[in-house]
């Protein structure tokens, strides 16, 4: 399983690029047609290559022991 995100380019200002930001997120179908849906309307007020989307392989922590 993977993570996915979107992320804005360095040089966008905050108050601009951060509207379509987010955190790490289970890559599960539903969450990729959101930020497909997010990413292009984020293309289309900041242009090509102001964000895009970014995927890393899941960071599973152990499970605690039960006493």
């Amino acid at each position: 399983m993977q993570q996915i995100r979107i992320t804005r380019a360095a040089e966008l200002s905050p108050a601009d690029g951060r509207r379509f930001d987010c955190q790490w997120m289970e890559a599960c179908q539903m969450n990729r047609w959101f930020l497909k849906a997010r990413l292009a309307e984020a293309l289309a007020l900041h242009g090509p290559d102001s964000h895009w989307i970014e995927t890393r392989p899941l960071q599973r922590t152990p499970a605690p022991l039960q006493a």
